[in-house]
């Protein structure tokens, strides 16, 4: 059976540890036969000075580009393969989902058999020091049914702000990038935010 699950850590001896911004995966590759990985993140600081703070760790094989977008830093950089919980992922053969940093810890959610849940959870323990774990089954056809419609307009209020506090856009601004009125702009948005909301109360997904 399959299971999904979402997995904290305080990664020792990783650059994560000493990282004091949120920040979370974009893009992850990975090149185990080279002993590196090529990881995306977005920081939570438009301060470059974190660079320094990456580059100092003996992880952090070399940071390609970085650059301020919008509100955070996008860093893309090359880190050790061996030792990194992305590494171990990936020689599990498992489906990574998604990655995050918050107060020094990695959050790891991925989707694998059962009978790995275990293996993983022990090597993971030696690396690091484990701090919640959540598994649950995983439908792989389970997900909220958004319109062509609400998926776009809930995508674009995503992308231009609105959904953000403050706002960075009007419904009024919004509307007029959809070509659709504000009363149809607004009927789509909440519909996509209830069967959203729905969705997540109904299967627990965090």
């Amino acid at each position: 059976m399959l299971k999904k699950a979402y997995i904290t850590v305080e990664h020792e001896d990783c650059w994560t540890l000493h990282m004091p911004y949120d920040a979370y995966t974009v893009n992850l590759e990975v090149y185990p036969h080279k002993n590196y990985l090529r990881s995306r993140i977005l920081v939570d600081t438009r301060d470059k000075e974190i660079l320094n703070r990456m580059k100092s760790h003996h992880s952090i094989l070399k940071v390609l580009n970085a650059y301020k977008f919008r509100d955070s830093l996008y860093v893309d950089f090359l880190n050790e393969y061996k030792g990194s919980i992305a590494g171990l992922l990936y020689d599990k053969e498992v489906l990574i989902l998604g990655n995050t940093i918050s107060n020094n810890r990695e959050t790891w959610s991925f989707v694998t058999n059962s009978k790995n849940i275990r293996e993983i959870l022990k090597e993971l323990e030696s690396i690091g020091k484990i701090t919640d774990i959540q598994i649950s089954d995983f439908n792989l056809f389970l997900s909220p049914k958004l319109t062509k419609t609400e998926t776009r307009v809930l995508g674009m209020a995503y992308e231009y702000g609105y959904l953000d506090y403050p706002r960075r856009i009007s419904a009024d601004e919004m509307a007029e990038k959809l070509g659709l009125s504000k009363v149809t702009f607004l009927y789509h948005l909440r519909n996509a935010q209830k069967k959203l909301t729905k969705f997540v109360i109904k299967n627990n997904t965090l």
